[in-house]
């Protein structure tokens, strides 16, 4: 009897987790900060939270400059379409970071926050704007990435009924 409860809770995870394993994903992203100006590389993992709303926490590791930049953010974002059926989706949002900057005489630490707009293709391709509002972080970054397994939500239209002839 307990083997059989077994069997059904772990098939009912399964069923249950199988929904929502789509949208979920890891990416790859790279591009160059300014102030520091460097060149930086990262991955981030992205779980949607609602049909609009995700979570994007990521970590990127920046070169250049005479100095190294960890940063961990901890991003929430919206995905709105651009339009109806297109494949883009608009991406806006922004969180808290902390900066790890290692340089030839010392190495600090701080806290950052910062707000992101960018696109996001169906194909996982993406382009990311992010601006730091701290003195600490980055002024701005540009950068490009994918998504693996990570497909937006198309918006949702009504279906319709075939004619019959």
């Amino acid at each position: 009897m307990n083997a059989r409860i077994c069997v059904l809770l772990c098939t009912a995870l399964l069923v249950a987790g199988a929904g929502t394993a789509h949208a979920q994903g890891f990416a790859v992203r790279g591009g160059a900060n300014v102030n520091p100006d460097q060149m930086y590389g990262g991955a981030q993992y992205q779980t949607r939270l609602t049909d609009t709303v995700w979570l994007q926490p990521g970590a990127d590791l920046g070169i250049g400059n005479d100095a190294k930049l960890f940063s961990v953010n901890g991003d929430v974002v919206y995905h709105r379409p651009l339009a109806q059926r297109s494949p883009w989706r608009l991406v806006a949002g922004g969180g808290p970071a902390i900066n790890i900057y290692k340089l030839p005489s010392y190495t600090t630490t701080t806290a950052g926050v910062s707000l992101l707009a960018g696109l996001q293709h169906a194909s996982g391709l993406f382009t990311e704007f992010r601006v730091g509002l701290r003195r600490d972080d980055p002024d701005f970054r540009l950068g490009l990435g994918y998504h693996f397994g990570v497909k937006p939500a198309r918006s949702a239209t009504p279906h319709s009924t075939p004619r019959r002839h």
